[in-house]
Parts: C-alpha cells; sequence; structure tokens
C-alpha cells in the first residue's frame, strides 16, 4: 500500500512563511506534512530526534505541543478557509514519545460556537496506543490582527485577505 499523498498547504508559498511547525524552509523546525484520512481527520507521522529531547530519549513536551498545535490549527485552515489563533491548548501527557520512534498525530475538529473552532489531537505510538491526548480552542485572525501580529502590508493583506475576518457561530 502506497503512502497517501502530502496535503497542499497553500501558505508554504509565501515567501515570508517559516512556520516552525510545517514549513519545510525552516532549518530548525519540524518540516510537518500532512495527510488526509478517508474519515476527514488530518495525519502527520513524526519522528524526533535526539534534538527535541528534553531528558535524553524522551521528546520535549513543548515539542509535542507543536505538534498536536500545528495539526489542528491547519486542520482548520484546510477545512473551513481561515487562519485562526489558538486560544487554550490542553495536552495529556499519557505516556513520554521517545526520540527514534515514529508516531501518528490525528486531528479532529469536534464543534464550533460563541466564535471559536474546538478541535481535538491523539498521538499514537507504534503499537496504535495512544500516548497524548490534546484539545484545544482557536479564534479566527481578523484582518487588523493580521496587520498587526503577521506584520501584514497593504499588498500582502490584500492578497491574503479571504483567510481573515470570518465569522464563527
Amino acid at each position: 500500500m502506497t503512502a497517501p499523498e502530502p496535503v497542499e498547504l497553500p501558505w508554504l508559498r509565501e515567501p515570508r512563511f517559516r512556520c516552525f511547525g510545517c514549513s519545510p524552509r525552516n532549518p530548525i523546525g519540524l518540516a510537518l506534512e500532512m495527510h488526509r484520512l478517508d474519515d476527514g481527520r488530518l495525519a502527520a507521522e513524526a519522528t524526533f530526534s535526539e534534538d527535541y529531547a528534553s531528558y535524553p530519549g524522551v521528546v520535549h513536551g513543548g515539542i509535542v505541543g507543536v505538534l498536536v498545535d500545528e495539526l489542528m490549527g491547519d486542520l482548520i485552515a484546510l477545512d473551513r478557509g481561515l487562519l485562526a489563533f489558538s486560544v487554550t491548548l490542553r495536552t495529556k501527557f499519557l505516556r513520554p514519545l521517545r526520540t527514534g520512534h515514529p508516531y501518528r498525530a490525528l486531528a479532529r475538529i469536534s464543534r464550533e460556537g460563541n466564535g471559536l473552532l474546538h478541535t481535538e489531537a491523539d498521538v499514537l505510538g507504534p503499537d496504535g496506543q495512544a500516548h497524548v491526548m490534546a484539545t484545544a480552542s482557536y479564534q479566527p485572525i481578523s484582518s487588523p490582527q493580521a496587520e498587526d501580529h503577521l506584520e501584514l502590508g497593504p499588498q500582502d493583506r490584500d492578497r491574503l485577505a479571504h483567510y481573515f475576518d470570518h465569522a464563527i457561530g
């Protein structure tokens, strides 16, 4: 069986985009590739080197947080056509992730309301057991936030305007 083709993340072509989670242009980042599953979830495979360790052989919890936040945020962008800031991120570590071992992260949108999108993610070990469970809430980015926080000039703002100012139920 062949591996699914990576999902095309449209912002990867942006010259200033160097996301730690998914950009292949960030030399110290994770360069995650995402794949769509038949049930609609977004998945990413990751094997972390010692460069991402806290204790010897154990992946740093902050790096695991990047993995799940990146996957959930990208799922929102792909499914809803909007960019959003994480407002909350709760991560439950059931067992440590080991460096050099392959993991699969899976994300889904669980609900939306009160101006937020709510997501869930799991990180599974090579044996299929859950190592991490995460939930997060995301708020869509407005044009003024994009201009200020993302330092977008008028040309960039106009070109990327379709990602901003979405209302969530």
